[in-house]
């Protein structure tokens, strides 16, 4: 532990160096662990006070890699500066250290939703087969019998509207004298609208962790942080890494050496 403190000072004062100022447990990085901010030639980096302290050190490693990456490329489209040509087997790697870093339970709750809305769109499907035989999810356009009215008809593309001073949900569809028809399209078509968000959601977190900043800073902190580890996974990164003439990493194998 004592060892560890003595990094994040000499990390600390490294930092400061470059003009760059750390704040560790002052606030609450934007709802992050830590986050690394920029204005012109003002640079900053915020550690959450929600971090434990056995994490501060791979939180600052992870940030300064965001440092390193604008710094070597402003539009942080690549990571050729670090390792040259990003072959395919250095891709599998970088992604192989974000997967294992990730916590497994990070998207689970989303998944779990899915998958009850799915099995709960089926159940309503079925049901609402035995008033519409010909009933399909896939049709685009579905008249039910029954006409809806205005503003009950908005919960066709909105779980929850404000007509005057009422508001309408789906969750009181039982209030609106509707026919069972009505209820079981409406309830449908928000859980679908559930699943979309869902989706929507996975998509974005894909992407942010698999756009190649968070691969190179995920790598970074592994690689200083549990060296024996990320070389065994990630070999060809690691030499390479380890062969950079970079300056900054020059200086972080002087820190951690």
């Amino acid at each position: 532990m004592a060892c560890e403190r003595n990094r994040i000072i000499e990390l600390k004062k490294y930092l400061s160096s470059l003009g760059i100022s750390v704040n560790i447990g002052k606030n609450k990085a934007r709802g992050h662990k830590g986050i690394f901010m920029h204005s012109f030639d003002n640079f900053r980096i915020d550690i959450s006070e929600n971090v434990v302290q056995e994490d501060v050190l791979s939180v600052i490693l992870h940030e300064f890699a965001h440092y390193i990456h604008y710094n070597s490329d402003k539009k942080l489209s690549s990571l050729d500066f670090i390792f040259g040509k990003v072959t395919d087997e250095i891709k599998e790697e970088l992604i192989k250290i974000t997967v294992d870093e990730i916590p497994k339970d990070f998207a689970s709750a989303l998944y779990t939703k899915k998958s009850k809305l799915s099995d709960e769109i089926k159940c309503l499907t079925k049901k609402m087969k035995t008033y519409r035989p010909e009933f399909k999810l896939s049709d685009k356009y579905f008249q039910t019998s029954c006409r809806l009215s205005y503003p009950v008809k908005y919960l066709l593309k909105y779980d929850r509207v404000k007509f005057g001073e009422k508001i309408y949900s789906v969750d009181k569809l039982a209030d609106y004298n509707l026919c069972e028809e009505d209820i079981l399209y409406l309830l449908i078509k928000s859980k679908q609208r559930g699943i979309k968000r869902i989706n929507s959601r996975i998509s974005r977190l894909n992407r942010y962790y698999n756009n190649p900043s968070e691969l190179f800073a995920r790598f970074l902190d592994s690689y200083y942080t549990n060296p024996e580890y990320t070389k065994t996974t990630a070999p060809v990164s690691s030499y390479t890494l380890s062969k950079s003439n970079n300056p900054y990493i020059k200086k972080l194998n002087h820190i951690f050496c």
